[in-house]
């Protein structure tokens, strides 16, 4: 999450200092760092919440009967959520 918000604060600082003046000053890799950097955060969350789910449904559900089985993705990712506040 760190490399996400430095890439694109990077991004926005260019932009502002430097938003059309000269092509040649322009660094480009700057804008394509933090378009990465955001492609992939929301790809590597997609791809957990989606692991999550089927890890849950097949595993937690059989193993505990308290436990019922997730019907989306959203509530994978609102799960994650949780925990992430509970315990930083």
């Amino acid at each position: 999450m760190n490399a996400i918000m430095t890439a694109t604060m990077r991004a926005l600082v260019e932009g502002f200092t430097n938003p059309s003046v000269a092509e040649a000053n322009r660094q480009d890799p700057v804008y394509i760092e933090a378009v990465v950097a955001i492609l992939t955060f929301v790809i590597s969350v997609l791809l957990i919440s989606l692991i999550g789910l089927w890890l849950w449904n097949f595993s937690v559900v059989p193993l505990f009967e308290f436990a019922r089985p997730a019907k989306s993705v959203f509530q994978i990712l609102g799960l994650m959520v949780l925990i992430s506040l509970v315990h930083p």
